[in-house]
């Protein structure tokens, strides 16, 4: 069955509805032409992922771009091609690079692509007597699962490579002081055992803002790698208004309940730092819809806009607010409070 009556179905198919008026078969079968699109797709993405290897700052961009063919594969081609892909570049990248690096891609990047977009191509029947009638997964629930796939991944990473505060602090301290060494020129120089409660602020911050950067590019290039697949008419998902976006309440509840626990010592904190940086991207998201929803209603959106944005890029207030309004969004329903707004 394309749709099950209960439940989500299987993974999109990307086509449109068949002959008979039902939509079409919702699981890719495994075929040749789609397994060798993952295996291409794959190799892409590893050779993006070892781009930085090669020593240039210039490559950091190809990096960030590393899942966007395993999402392109998975949504264009289906849950196997994703698999094929996933697989290639494991495969890549372990013999390249070693295994290390390899588990970093599969928990980084292949882990959360390969989740969200088998939940992106879910649907069932919305109504029984309509074969028609498809009701798709909730875009708010796909962007939850991102930040829960991107928090395991990122725990895992921290788990099996090592983190650790202190160290991280005595390690940078250690090359403060190596460059003062090795540096020219007379004067004061700041004492590193005044740096260090600065220093130590810093690599307690790293928790929280690489997982929130890294949520950010596996939904932009998830996003992306959807319009490239909806360009080709291979997508059967139709065109949704992504600042519609809303996150599950308990997703509210648990940053709430991960920002208050960050504070504390240890495993706890870090875990909880992790929560909290994804999660505050998720509703930074949610929160930069509700923007665009209501500069909607005005004829100098393009202005409100470059002013929100503008802001958010210099200060860090607007962020948290934004973010806050994200979080208040389920229980208030600012954007229908606001008025809908044409697409945007």
């Amino acid at each position: 069955q394309a749709l099950h009556r209960s439940g989500w179905g299987g993974l999109a198919s990307n086509r449109s509805p068949d002959e008979t008026g039902q939509l079409g078969d919702m699981t890719r079968a495994i075929s040749v032409p789609s397994l060798l699109i993952g295996l291409g797709a794959g190799l892409a993405s590893a050779l993006l992922f070892a781009a930085p290897m090669g020593g240039s700052m210039l490559a950091m961009p190809l990096f960030f771009l590393a899942p966007m063919p395993l999402a392109i594969a998975a949504l264009g081609w289906g849950t196997p091609a994703g698999l094929a892909a996933v697989a290639a570049g494991l495969a890549a990248i372990g013999l390249g690079l070693g295994s290390r690096a390899a588990f970093v891609f599969g928990l980084a990047d292949a882990l959360p692509i390969v989740v969200a977009t088998h939940l992106f191509g879910l649907a069932r029947l919305a109504d029984p007597s309509e074969p028609t009638s498809g009701e798709w997964y909730p875009l708010g629930r796909v962007l939850t699962a991102i930040a829960a796939m991107v928090s395991i991944g990122v725990i895992g990473i921290g788990v099996v490579l090592g983190f650790d505060t202190d160290e991280l602090t005595r390690d940078m301290l250690e090359a403060f002081r190596a460059m003062q060494v090795h540096g020219a020129g007379a004067g004061a120089t700041a004492d590193p055992a005044q740096l260090e409660p600065f220093v130590r602020a810093m690599v307690r911050i790293i928790p929280v803002l690489f997982p929130a950067g890294w949520f950010l590019v596996v939904t932009l290039d998830l996003w992306v790698a959807a319009r490239v697949v909806a360009k080709s008419g291979r997508m059967a998902r139709p065109n949704e208004d992504v600042a519609a976006v809303e996150l599950p309440i308990p997703a509210g509840l648990v940053f709430a309940a991960a920002f208050a626990a960050m504070f504390l010592d240890g495993a706890i904190g870090l875990v909880a730092s992790v929560i909290t940086g994804v999660l505050f991207s998720a509703h930074l998201l949610v929160g930069l819809g509700i923007v665009h929803t209501l500069a909607r209603r005005s004829e100098a959106r393009i202005i409100i806009l470059a002013f929100v944005y503008g802001l958010a890029l210099l200060f860090s207030l607007p962020l948290l607010l934004i973010a806050l309004a994200g979080v208040l969004e389920p229980h208030f329903g600012l954007r229908r409070r606001g008025g809908a707004g044409g697409p945007n």
